[in-house]
């Protein structure tokens, strides 16, 4: 072999040793650390404090434990937690940012508010954690013991009773709109900058009703302060035995916001997969349980076929009460 060909040679096998370094870089999962290889960040659409914050800190800390790298969770409240759901829906598709959502940011806001994400194609459905029914309060003014008490009421004085909320387009706004078209009441909303305000006047009886979630009220659950009338889940809750459900008199009734975990869409569904099975064990745990049940939180651990069903149910749930309702996106 003379030089010419010892150089055509080396050149040759050159080329081949870079095309299959080429190949090998370019082929799916090369030179990547599997996931997860450094801090996951569960964003919370609103401030520290409440039902959301706190299933997302009890699940960050068994996540943390379960993959062996820490759940750090974001709180990004403000708008109702568009802001948060927005960031989440424009983060990387990596599985190192996860979102805490609730009905609002998935199902009701694109009906009452103009939003800059799609809930459907900007998201994937990883595990419903839990759902926050809510607990029909009145005031002590009328002395309604009862569900029968205020539905005789409302019917016969039409306009009559005064329903607090969280402001418009909110659950606690449409929770009650739920309940009072299915009672054929007619009723008067007003609405508050939060649930703490709408509460104060119904202690203080100057609103005669609040769709309250569970951890508001049970401070004052037999205190006489307030009527807790019925609780809007399927079934009547552990820490409230001796309230019945609005089932109970309106067969079918059922609401709650829930909380679950979303990523954006693109997410390797491996890693859906891994975070949903993880998840699910943790719901299933006896003492988290017991921890979710005591604050009035359901535990459900719906993973993304089922997660997505109850999405796609709860839309066709509350597209006519928003529409009926009158609520125009703004």
């Amino acid at each position: 072999m003379n030089i010419s060909q010892l150089r055509a040679r080396l050149r040759a096998i050159t080329r081949g040793a870079a095309l299959a370094l080429c190949a090998l870089a370019a082929a799916p999962g090369h030179a990547q650390e599997p996931w997860p290889s450094r801090p996951v960040t569960i964003v919370v659409p609103f401030a520290p404090g409440g039902n959301t914050d706190m299933i997302t800190r009890l699940m960050a800390e068994r996540l943390t434990k379960a993959f062996g790298k820490p759940f750090v969770v974001d709180n990004r409240g403000g708008a109702a937690g568009l802001i948060a759901a927005e960031y989440v829906a424009r983060a990387p598709a990596d599985g190192y940012v996860l979102f805490m959502s609730t009905l609002t940011q998935i199902v009701t806001a694109p009906m009452t508010n103009k939003i800059r994400y799609d809930p459907v194609r900007d998201f994937v459905p990883i595990i419903n954690v839990g759902g926050n029914p809510f607990v029909l309060t009145a005031s002590t003014r009328n002395n309604f013991k009862s569900l029968d008490d205020l539905v005789r009421y409302g019917k016969a004085h039409p306009g009559a009773l005064n329903v607090g909320h969280a402001g418009n387009g909110g659950l606690t706004q449409l929770s009650a709109l739920l309940f009072l078209n299915r009672a054929g009441i007619q009723a008067t909303m007003v609405p508050y900058r939060g649930g703490a305000p709408a509460l104060a006047d119904v202690l203080a009886g100057q609103i005669d009703l609040y769709s309250a979630s569970v951890s508001e009220v049970m401070p004052y659950n037999g205190t006489g302060k307030v009527s807790l009338l019925a609780v809007s889940s399927d079934k009547r809750l552990p820490v409230l035995p001796n309230v019945p459900t609005i089932a109970e008199t309106f067969p079918g009734h059922e609401v709650d916001t829930w909380n679950g975990l979303v990523g954006p869409a693109k997410m390797p569904p491996e890693i859906v997969d891994r975070i949903a099975a993880e998840s699910k064990k943790i719901i299933a745990e006896p003492e988290f349980r017991a921890r979710l049940e005591k604050a009035g939180i359901i535990p459900l651990g719906e993973t993304r076929d089922a997660f997505a069903q109850r999405i796609q149910k709860d839309r066709a749930k509350w597209k006519p009460v928003v529409e009926a309702a009158g609520i125009q996106p703004e």
